[in-house]
């Protein structure tokens, strides 16, 4: 087929893969580019719209997903049968539904234990009304211009610091990128690391991990979580290079990795330069018992840890900052590349957290937080440790969710239909499983997002619907 070209508008806050992805979409709807022909390489099509590899490569894989395309191994990427797919309406209809389903409000369960949901009573507001008229109404010459591909040195630095008197992070500004989510951190990393390597996963694990590998073909196995950790029991005898693993708190176990394991994996690290952890410190800023546990790049004296985070939780997930620190030595790796996708988080925003961070306000936004967050908590265990003849508990030292074991002899699938029944929603630990399984029915409940004045009413109608007396 022709190179396909396509108008790829950089200064728009949407992520560039995304618009490549929906554009291409259009086509393969609309019959320009037809079932069969084949799409051209990722090199090819990078070179051409002069965009990363790893973009060609992020939005295959979501055409891939929806099954828009499909890939030939050793052949290349092909238009799938458009008619195994929905029915295609015509352009102006599918505006027209577009429109109704974009003003149609979602009626979601009344009572929602969601994961990954902030305290909205709680944000910010004024602060960052404050800063973002600082970015706009000022003559910031300089935020209507490119950013660094690693993300503005400013903020970088303001995350470096606070990494250091946070979690005893040692890191330079230099070190460290910032991407718009840690599936696009992770998608970069695997870029720089070793085209060989495999993976080592945490089993349950966050399922955008697993999606990330899957999408670029790497070879990936899971090991269980146990009480303290990952099982590295027969650690010496791993064939994989790269560990990916959430030590502070565990998603979506909570379990915090012990000491011991820590200097475990570090020592496995350190016998190879191409073996590295993946520390993903999840939800680390929210610890309610015991001393902070710092990160375990911290004890790192190798350069074997890529410390990677976010500010989905410690401000909003509407925020869509992540941020890695690479060490040294994949550094180098990183500044050789010349493809690598970079620049996705728009300025502004960009300016409006580092002034946060500067100004002090995100520390006390954060203990203001802790104390909200630990009442929430709180007022859950009291309730549910009342009937332990229907529930365990675990998890629940760190962040905003912990994890319930339904004991009472209901299954899965009986839990699941009361849910529904009492208008519940709550995400079962399977749908983090991969290779393993649990022996009880065994539930994730986020607390982050319920009102604190609502949530007596949530945990009521969570026993109720599980109380079999």
């Amino acid at each position: 087929m022709e190179m396909l070209m396509f108008n790829i508008d950089k200064s728009k806050d949407q992520p560039i893969y995304i618009q490549l992805y929906e554009k291409i979409k259009e086509n393969i709807i609309n019959n320009t580019i037809r079932e069969g022909e084949k799409l051209p390489s990722k090199r090819q099509l990078s070179h051409h719209l002069s965009l990363s590899q790893t973009t060609i490569e992020n939005a295959y894989g979501l055409l891939i997903d929806e099954g828009f395309i499909i890939s030939k191994p050793k052949s290349g990427y092909y238009v799938s049968d458009i008619e195994s797919l929905p029915v295609v309406v015509s352009h102006q209809s599918q505006n027209h539904i577009s429109s109704e389903v974009h003003h149609k409000h979602v009626e979601l369960p009344k009572y929602t234990f969601q994961l990954g949901a902030v305290d909205k009573a709680h944000f910010p507001f004024e602060q960052f009304r404050k800063y973002a008229k600082e970015a706009f109404e000022d003559l910031q010459y300089d935020l209507i211009e490119s950013g660094h591909i690693q993300g503005d040195y400013h903020l970088r630095a303001q995350i470096s610091q606070y990494l250091f008197h946070s979690r005893g992070v040692q890191s330079t500004p230099d070190q460290v990128i910032i991407a718009s989510s840690t599936d696009q951190l992770l998608s970069i990393i695997t870029d720089i690391l070793p085209e060989t390597c495999s993976f080592i996963l945490e089993d349950p694990i966050y399922r955008q991990v697993r999606q990330v590998l899957k999408r670029k073909h790497i070879n990936h196995d899971f090991l269980p979580i146990t009480h303290d950790g990952i099982d590295t029991q027969n650690i010496n005898q791993w064939r994989h290079e790269v560990v990916y693993i959430t030590p502070s708190h565990q998603f979506p176990t909570g379990v915090t990795m012990r000491l011991k394991k820590r200097i475990q994996l570090l020592k496995w690290a350190s016998t190879h330069q191409d073996r590295f952890i993946i520390e993903d410190d999840y939800d680390s800023e929210f610890r309610y018992e015991g001393k902070p546990i710092p990160a375990l790049q911290s004890l790192d004296q190798t350069g074997s840890v890529i410390y990677i985070s976010t500010f989905s939780k410690s401000i909003s997930p509407t925020i869509r900052i992540a941020y890695a620190v690479l060490p040294e030595r994949l550094m180098t790796r990183y500044r050789q590349k010349t493809n690598i996708e970079g620049g996705t988080v728009p300025r502004h925003t960009q300016f409006i957290v580092s002034r946060f961070m500067e100004s002090y306000q995100f520390e006390r936004h954060l203990n203001r937080m802790r104390k909200i967050y630990r009442k929430k908590r709180d007022v859950l265990l009291n309730h549910l440790k009342r009937y332990p003849h229907i529930f365990q508990i675990s998890g629940e030292a760190t962040g905003m969710h912990f994890v319930i074991q339904i004991v009472n002899g209901l299954t899965e699938s009986e839990c699941l239909e009361r849910f529904r029944y009492y208008d519940i929603q709550i995400r079962p630990i399977s749908q983090y499983l991969f290779k393993y399984t649990y022996d009880k029915p065994t539930f994730v409940l986020g607390f982050g997002g319920i009102p604190i004045e609502e949530l007596e009413e949530h945990i009521n109608q969570l026993i109720q619907s599980l109380n079999t007396n």
